[in-house]
């Protein structure tokens, strides 16, 4: 627990001052990453640390996530459309990147209420409890429990809501349905990961197989959110951008059939039994 609060810690302090400045895309990106991954570790450790402590933690975490992906999701859509719309011929790319020109509006905005964040007491007093988390975490007795006996165990619950969500989709899954399954594989692959330092190789295997899992189930909605950016922008736009949107969306709604076609091979790979010996 004090080596995952420290990782995620030193990760968020890093890329903290570019989330002033814009100078680094990657920051807001990896400030996000740091939020959440700290977030699923409480939760995946919630027996070795007091609950009185890690419980208000967690939903500051969430929040300051939550703003984070105000600005992160504005990026990701619009460096997908961006790239997606180099792949169209001339004239039909410059009208697709005029339409695209819209989100920096948003991502305008996203940036505002960042930085209107980031200058609110309840940012600095998260940030201050994340520190004292470094210097000392609040355990509970369980926590002097050997971690090679009490890791499969945490880590195991995880895995049984993600395969149940996986069981649960039926033949022709929603949009929606799938994205929740995204969430529990990467909740699953954080969990793994977790447990990767004690029990080594097994963990990381079962991680990078999740990984995939996640990955695929990532380009599928990405590509859903920017097939509905491109049906609500297309009607307040040009003739001209409009059929361009048009191309575009033609673009994700193939990726997105590709990524559910993806996701049943990936699966298949990371519920191998052997990849789960050490659960």
């Amino acid at each position: 627990m004090r080596h995952a609060i420290a990782i995620a810690v030193s990760r968020l302090d890093d890329h903290e001052p570019a989330l002033w400045t814009e100078r680094d895309p990657e920051a807001v990106h990896q400030a996000r990453v740091a939020t959440r991954r700290l977030r699923s570790d409480l939760g995946t450790l919630h027996d070795f640390v007091d609950e009185t402590w890690a419980k208000p933690l967690r939903a500051e975490l969430r929040w300051f996530g939550a703003e984070l992906g105000q600005v992160r999701d504005v990026e990701v859509l619009h460096e997908r459309l961006a790239l997606h719309a180099a792949l169209l011929p001339d004239t039909e790319a410059e009208a697709a990147r005029r339409a695209i020109r819209r989100l920096d509006a948003d991502h305008m905005r996203a940036r505002t209420e960042l930085l209107r964040t980031l200058r609110e007491p309840r940012y600095a007093q998260l940030h201050r409890a994340l520190h004292d988390a470094v210097r000392d975490p609040k355990l509970a007795p369980a926590a002097s429990l050997r971690a090679t006996d009490a890791l499969p165990g945490a880590v195991r619950p995880i895995w049984r809501k993600l395969r149940r969500a996986v069981d649960a989709l039926g033949p022709a899954p929603s949009d929606a349905a799938l994205h929740q399954v995204r969430i529990r594989a990467k909740r699953c692959r954080y969990a793994a990961e977790v447990a990767a330092p004690v029990v080594g190789r097994p963990a990381r295997d079962f991680a990078t197989a999740l990984t995939h899992v996640q990955d695929v189930l990532g380009e599928h909605q990405d590509g859903t959110v920017a097939d509905g950016w491109l049906a609500k922008a297309a009607p307040e736009s040009s003739p001209a951008e409009a059929y361009a949107l048009g191309m575009l969306a033609e673009i994700e709604r193939g990726l997105s059939v590709r990524a559910r076609a993806a996701f049943a091979p990936a699966w298949e790979a990371a519920r191998e039994r052997s990849l789960r010996s050490w659960l």
